[in-house]
């Protein structure tokens, strides 16, 4: 079947991609993909279990669009990003992509995200939101930093496209993101409109360096952001209903001919300033080929009936639309099957393998910043060691709340090599009276380890390092996030970045501060 062969709902049902917001699936989703003929649905955690479990789910909705006559199987989509934005919870702890640029090498990322794909694949996953390839050389950005490769855009492209490449080698589409680049910016999408101020020049050597990369070698799909261009466009209009910067730049400039999908409409950058329904009606004019709602049934609701309203009465034409629908029906075709869904069992994966990867990757991304008196590794003679551990969560609503440090675990790592005292904060900015405690609870040590978390963008973190080295103790600081840390106290004796807060990492950092490991990471953006 051909888009000119469909209905107007038929059509919409295809243009649009909608998420719940339960575990178990809502009446209304059947409705949704029977009724609307909606095909395309995107997970978030609150939707996964285990992987069996999100398997039978993705099968009873595949079932439902074939029982329904959909012409080709569900989109099934999520932000497995690996780091700080993982959705499946029975995941591997697979490096993200900053710590993947530290290795400085873009076969591991190929690697980990051929081993990502399979275990989306078990869960039933057919598109992953992946890779990130923003250039991040803004140490103040607030959501992307360790999402990204780094800050050179040739290293960028040639890890995206790495990346790209191990996920369609494990039968998964990738999607690059976010056109035309969210890494030099000060504004979270999710708060408000992030605004590139570049002219042409920089914009091509930078920001659109990547995208230009992995669209050459074949990405299937681009996620577009909700970032303003106005040297490209004056309006000021986010790059997501922009025609000059999909149409213009993304089509013709770069020469994209795959499928093109808005980031979620419901962010603020679109919900406060143009709006869900109508910015979906600007999308498609714009070029873009699939609109992403991901949270709110009654915005998806107004979504859908005037996508059917603007198609119905001329606003958006028949030859783009059916342009838009075509493209996401070739994708499909290409990638998905009902056989996969038939089989009653998810496809098998190598779980072992994949912790020896994930372990083995860390391990070559731990990177040591600083090093002054030569105090690490730690001598093995050491006597107790002084510890303080951040409260680790959500600092960006592209994570999720769940994604938080299990701090005794982490602290085990550690006392597998030495006797350590923990001392742990409440939150990421500690208030007067938590960093006295520290103090308080660090005063026997000679040195101390302070494990930070954007300590750069959290003053109370970095004021708590200051006055630990002001009290002329030896001080070890672990940046558990981005590596802008050591910026904020330029005054310690040693800093070194993991890129990853959780236990795998904290293993591998163990592993470099006692010597077991001999650090081989280097540092993916500029300080």
């Amino acid at each position: 079947m051909r888009a000119e062969q469909m209905s107007v709902e038929q059509k919409v049902g295809q243009l649009l991609m909608i998420g719940y917001q339960t575990l178990d699936l809502p009446q209304e989703m059947e409705k949704w993909i029977k009724e609307r003929q909606i095909g395309n649905v995107i997970l978030f955690s609150r939707n996964i279990g285990a992987h069996a479990e999100t398997f039978e789910r993705v099968r009873t909705m595949q079932g439902w669009a074939k029982e329904a006559g959909h012409c080709c199987p569900l989109l099934i989509g999520t932000d497995q990003e690996n780091g700080v934005v993982s959705r499946l919870h029975e995941a591997t702890a697979f490096p993200g992509a900053m710590a993947l640029g530290a290795t400085g090498n873009p076969d591991l990322a190929r690697q980990i995200y051929a081993a990502t794909g399979a275990e989306l694949r078990a869960a039933g996953i057919g598109v992953n939101f992946a890779p990130v390839i923003d250039v991040n050389n803004n140490p103040q950005n607030p959501v992307i930093g360790v999402r990204s490769f780094g800050a050179d855009p040739a290293a960028v492209g040639q890890f995206g496209e790495a990346a790209m490449h191990g996920l369609l080698a494990s039968g998964v589409i990738p999607a690059v993101k976010h056109f035309p680049g969210h890494g030099d910016t000060h504004t979270d999408s999710h708060e408000a409109i992030p605004v590139l101020p570049h002219d042409w020049q920089r914009l091509t050597q930078v920001e659109l360096a990547p995208f230009r990369h992995c669209i050459e070698a074949g990405t299937p799909v681009v996620m577009i952001g909700h970032v303003s261009l106005p040297t490209i466009d004056a309006s000021g209009l986010p790059a997501s209903i922009s025609q000059q910067l999909v149409t213009d730049i993304l089509r013709r400039e770069l020469g994209f001919s795959g499928v093109a999908i808005t980031d979620c409409l419901e962010m603020a950058a679109i919900a406060n300033s143009t709006g869900v329904p109508e910015a979906a009606v600007l999308s498609l004019n714009a070029g873009v080929d699939m609109v992403l709602v991901s949270h709110t049934h009654e915005v998806q609701q107004q979504t859908y009936d005037r996508l059917v309203e603007a198609i119905e009465n001329g606003e958006i034409s028949p030859a783009r639309v059916d342009e838009a629908v075509n493209r996401i029906l070739a994708l499909k075709r290409r990638f998905l099957s009902w056989e996969t869904y038939a089989a009653t069992t998810p496809p098998a994966f190598d779980r072992a393998g994949h912790e020896h990867l994930a372990k083995e990757v860390l391990a070559q991304a731990v990177t040591v910043l600083k090093n002054e008196r030569g105090i690490v590794p730690i001598p093995k003679q050491a006597a107790t060691l002084g510890v303080i551990m951040p409260r680790v969560g959500r600092v960006t609503l592209a994570e999720d709340e769940d994604q938080q440090a299990e701090a005794e675990l982490l602290a085990a790592s550690l006392q597998a090599y030495s006797p350590v005292q923990c001392h742990f904060l409440r939150s990421l900015q500690p208030t007067r009276e938590e960093a006295e405690q520290a103090f308080a609870a660090m005063a026997p040590f000679e040195t101390v380890i302070v494990f930070t978390y954007n300590a750069h963008l959290y003053e109370g973190q970095a004021q708590l390092v200051k006055q630990l080295s002001s009290q002329g103790k030896k001080v070890i600081a672990v940046a558990l996030r981005n590596p802008y840390d050591l910026g904020a106290f330029p005054e310690v004796d040693a800093c070194l970045a993991v890129y990853d807060h959780r236990k795998l990492a904290i293993e591998a950092v163990a592993d470099v501060l006692f010597g077991k490991q001999k650090p081989t990471g280097r540092l993916p953006v500029r300080m």
